[in-house]
C-alpha cells in the first residue's frame, strides 16, 4: 500500500478500486481505477508522460481519459474531473508517480507479465520507457 491510498478488486466484478484514507487521494484514484482501468498500456504512458516533464524532456503533457483530464506539468500533476468542475487534484509529479507506479505493480503483479508489457509499450512507441529500471520485469 502507498501511503493514503491502497488498490484492490471488487469482488463482484474483479474490477480495479481503491480505498483513500486521506481525501487528497481521491481524484487520482478515481482516475486511475475508471479511465486507466485494467489497461496496461495506458498506465505505463502515464507512468512516461509523468517521467518526461519530470526529467525535463518535455515541458507539459496532457491526457484524457473518458472522466478526467490530467495536465502534467513542472509543478505537478493536475486533474480535473470531466463531469463535475467541483472535483480536481494536485499532486507533485513525485508522488503522482509514486501513485500510478503502485497502480502499476498493483495492475501487473507477475514480472514476467511486467516484462511483456513493458516490451510492447516499447515496440508500439519505438522508444525505451523512461521508467523501464523501476517498472519490474527482467
Amino acid at each position: 500500500m502507498t501511503d493514503g491510498i491502497r488498490f484492490f478488486r471488487e469482488a463482484e466484478y474483479n474490477s480495479p478500486s481503491f480505498e483513500a484514507t486521506d481525501d487528497a487521494y481521491s481524484a487520482i484514484g478515481s482516475m486511475l481505477t475508471s479511465d486507466v482501468q485494467s489497461i496496461e498500456e495506458w498506465c505505463l504512458l502515464l507512468l512516461s508522460l509523468v517521467e518526461d516533464v519530470k526529467s525535463g524532456q518535455e515541458s507539459s503533457q496532457s491526457w484524457e481519459g473518458n472522466s478526467w483530464t490530467a495536465d502534467i506539468l513542472p509543478n505537478g500533476l493536475h486533474l480535473q474531473d470531466l463531469h463535475s468542475d467541483d472535483w480536481s487534484g494536485d499532486y507533485t509529479l513525485d508522488r503522482a508517480h509514486e501513485i500510478i507506479l503502485a497502480y502499476w505493480n498493483f495492475l501487473v503483479p507477475s514480472a514476467d507479465a511486467k516484462t511483456r508489457a513493458i516490451e510492447k509499450w516499447e515496440s508500439e512507441e519505438e522508444r525505451r520507457h523512461p521508467c523501464r529500471a523501476h517498472l519490474g520485469g527482467s
